[in-house]
């Protein structure tokens, strides 16, 4: 049984993925003429924007340009961008029953504070991990070992996400991995997950009371 909870964001507790995708999609189409089918994306849920954009050029100064119109365009989209069904209601049973909440993510701090006030998540996470936090980054263990520095030494952890970064990570830094389903793309590379989860209400068979 476990007595705290990490969680990816993105694919995991939003669903952002037609947001950052087709802004992607056309933010690679507008400034490098490039067209690339969405399925051909999908590879970018789960890790930062800027080492996403190393796939289509090694200049950083064009990296950043292009993750800047990417930000733009995204907020765009953003208006498709929604909780998941039960994450709400399943965070705050969690919350209630005094379970340790925490997120890791590849989100930048500005962005995760812009959407916990649209969601209406603030006040249920004791501990917040961005990716401008951590000089290294998911498939990296750094974001998870950030957040379980706030929490006692013992703690029974688990991360709950979505990608194969996500599971490399919480494997890398010792954590059992539970897969998100409701946001996952399986195609095969999860079969070292160990857990999967079918909605979010799960994990409430899964902690202490």
């Amino acid at each position: 049984m476990f007595d705290t909870l990490i969680f990816d964001v993105d694919g995991t507790l939003i669903d952002t993925e037609y947001v950052y995708v087709h802004s992607l999609q056309q933010t690679l189409h507008d400034e490098k003429k490039l067209t690339v089918p969405a399925s051909d994306l999908l590879f970018i849920l789960g890790i930062p924007g800027m080492t996403a954009l190393q796939r289509f050029t090694s200049d950083p100064a064009e990296q950043k340009r292009l993750f800047d119109i990417w930000v733009g365009h995204a907020a765009e989209l953003k208006h498709h961008a929604q909780v998941y069904p039960g994450v709400r209601e399943t965070l705050t049973a969690l919350k209630n029953r005094g379970v340790h909440l925490a997120l890791a993510t590849a989100k930048i701090k500005l962005e995760m504070d812009q959407e916990l006030d649209r969601f209406a998540l603030h006040g249920l996470f004791d501990a917040i991990i961005t990716a401008d936090m951590t000089t290294t980054h998911k498939p990296d263990p750094a974001p998870l070992q950030a957040a379980l520095a706030h929490f006692p030494k013992g703690a029974q952890a688990l991360y709950i996400g979505d990608a194969a970064p996500d599971l490399a990570a919480a494997h890398a830094a010792g954590l059992p991995f539970a897969l998100a389903e409701w946001g996952a793309h399986d195609d095969g590379q999860f079969t070292a997950a160990d857990y999967r989860l079918a909605s979010p209400d799960a994990l409430l068979t899964m902690v202490r009371s």
